[in-house]
């Protein structure tokens, strides 16, 4: 193959390396990339061809692909975070004018005797380095090795690898925008999860706030329609709260309030079991496929897990301790029937046996159907 023939060869394989490389996933880059510089050590006849990648602030490397002529030694797995005061010349040469050719080895100027020996070490008989470059900052560089004899690199070497040094760098560059596109994507979530979180979460206590209860209670009537289970929701009042407030500080109030909502959470454990804080020293509890019994049985257990709070309250006039009263609505939800409506009716009925257990001397709960 005469040499403009093994030109035209060479440019059309490189258009075509190009074009995969714009166009590969994140997951194809790597595998490109190994192509590239297998094109370039061949087409160079070099006997090794690589890629470095430098650190943000130029001050490590690391060899991250490779291409070794058949007989040859590779040396990717020795060459990991080289340090620039291992090679202080090299680091110089390609910071400063992002090329560094050698004909010779031992034709190194003194300040080099680090790089010198590093080439011995790894029977380099003429090395190039062309940096790669992009938006005016250096990633790292492309080289290629000749270990079998000397090379006097001709400027069509220098072309060809400046060339991949530009495809590459450009491809770099890509997937660091990209990594960089997916963190702020990831964090964005992340922060909306966090915003969307504190927006259905009551301040004080941490469980759910009246937000977070209307989206819920609305989502469990649809899908106790559909599976034609009972649903049952309770509405909870602390006795006599303001009585506390005003005796204890408003400080304590908030504890207390904490407390309840605590103990009334670690009650409703199940994936169909909902707690919110509704307002003021009110809370509502939504149950889901449910039924008289286990209702009933949930009522009981979250009276005595406030009442096995013990928070003393001088000023109730039901208990030496903080109580609750709860009315509770049992129903099962038809596919016919308006969700607001039902939403409105619910409330109603669960108020009204709240306001009977009220009235019969709260401490107690109620059920309604």
């Amino acid at each position: 193959m005469d040499v403009k023939t093994k030109q035209v060869s060479f440019d059309q394989l490189i258009s075509e390396l190009s074009t995969r490389l714009i166009n590969s996933e994140p997951t194809e880059t790597y595998e490109c990339i190994e192509e590239v510089i297998a094109a370039i050590g061949d087409y160079t006849e070099a006997d090794r061809c690589y890629v470095f990648e430098f650190d943000d602030h130029i001050k490590h490397m690391t060899n991250t692909h490779e291409w070794v002529r058949d007989g040859h030694k590779a040396h990717i797995d020795n060459l990991q975070a080289i340090k620039i005061d291992d090679l202080p010349w090299f680091f110089k040469e390609m910071k400063e004018n992002h090329v560094c050719i050698v004909n010779d080895v031992q034709t190194l100027p003194p300040e080099a005797n680090a790089e010198k020996a590093e080439f011995d070490r790894e029977d380099i008989k003429s090395v190039i380095c062309i940096g790669m470059v992009a938006n005016h900052k250096l990633l790292g560089f492309v080289g290629c090795d000749m270990v079998q004899k000397k090379r006097q690199w001709q400027p069509t070497d220098l072309r060809r690898l400046s060339l991949v040094a530009d495809m590459i760098a450009n491809t770099l560059e890509r997937q660091r925008t990209y990594a960089e596109l997916i963190h702020t994507q990831r964090e964005l979530e992340k922060a909306n999860r966090l915003l969307q979180a504190q927006v259905a979460q009551d301040g004080l206590t941490g469980i759910a706030n009246r937000r977070a209860f209307d989206e819920r209670i609305t989502n469990e009537i649809q899908r106790a329609s559909r599976h034609k289970t009972p649903l049952a929701l309770l509405l909870i009042d602390i006795d006599h709260f303001k009585s506390y407030n005003d005796h204890y500080g408003h400080l304590q109030g908030d504890q207390a309030l904490k407390s309840v909502a605590d103990a009334m959470f670690d009650q409703l454990q199940r994936n169909t079991d909902f707690l919110a804080r509704y307002g003021g020293e009110e809370f509502v509890a939504v149950i889901s496929a449910t039924d008289e019994q286990k209702t009933k049985d949930s009522i009981q257990q979250l009276l005595e897990a406030v009442r096995n709070l013990k928070i003393e309250h001088e000023q109730s006039q039901v208990a030496p301790y903080l109580s609750i009263s709860i009315g509770g609505y049992l129903h099962t939800p038809t596919t016919d029937e308006n969700t607001e409506a039902l939403i409105s009716r619910m409330i109603s009925k669960a108020d009204s046996a709240l306001y009977r257990a009220k009235s019969d001397g709260r401490n107690r709960g109620y059920l309604d159907y």
